[in-house]
């Protein structure tokens, strides 16, 4: 196996670690519940979506139907035990990266016997690292996900896939929001 060089994995942990980091205060400032900033020039109701990958298809089929409505979608936040769990997970990341390329050993520090898995750990770093790196992201991922679709119109629940298990076709969707524009015009 090939030895790579202190300064190019030192390298490799500073671009890695600067990465993560801006995912982690950046990329999540972006990830919880936000009303945009500006009025769109839709002046009609709005019909939120809390989703899965399916709100781009369903929002283009639903604006060309209705037109003056303003649709918005974001991510359904997890709960707040399922957050720190995924942010747990992202640091450690961090710290099993960093102990695995610096080479310490932080369990003499903790009085405990070194693992046999640190000690292979250190004889194959880059695989380690791309282990540590791969199997905490499937970590942080699964507790940041909530595989929600709820839809809303003007806050008023139209449809939750926590509750009923199953996201509606386009149809049921269509048929749902017909009625709940119509209720919402009556006088």
């Amino acid at each position: 196996m090939a030895e790579f060089s202190q300064t190019g994995l030192l390298t490799a942990l500073l671009l890695f670690t600067a990465l993560t980091v801006r995912d982690i205060y950046l990329g999540r400032a972006g990830a919880g519940p936000q009303r945009p900033a500006s009025r769109s020039p839709h002046a009609g109701p709005v019909l939120r979506f809390q989703y899965c990958k399916l709100f781009q298809e369903y929002a283009r089929s639903i604006s060309q139907l209705y037109p003056d409505l303003r649709i918005e979608g974001e991510n359904y936040p997890p709960s707040p035990l399922s957050r720190y769990l995924g942010n747990f997970f992202s640091y450690l990341k961090l710290l099993a990266v960093m102990l695995i390329v610096s080479g310490q050993n932080p369990f003499p520090l903790l009085g405990v016997a070194t693992p046999h898995a640190w000690t292979w750990s250190q004889e194959n770093k880059i695989f380690s690292c791309l282990m540590a790196f791969f199997l905490s992201n499937m970590l942080e991922t699964h507790f940041l996900s909530t595989g929600a679709f709820e839809v809303t119109l003007n806050d008023v629940p139209l449809w939750s896939k926590l509750q009923s298990g199953y996201v509606p076709n386009i149809q049921e969707l269509f048929h749902i929001l017909d009625t709940q524009l119509k209720i919402s015009q009556e006088p």
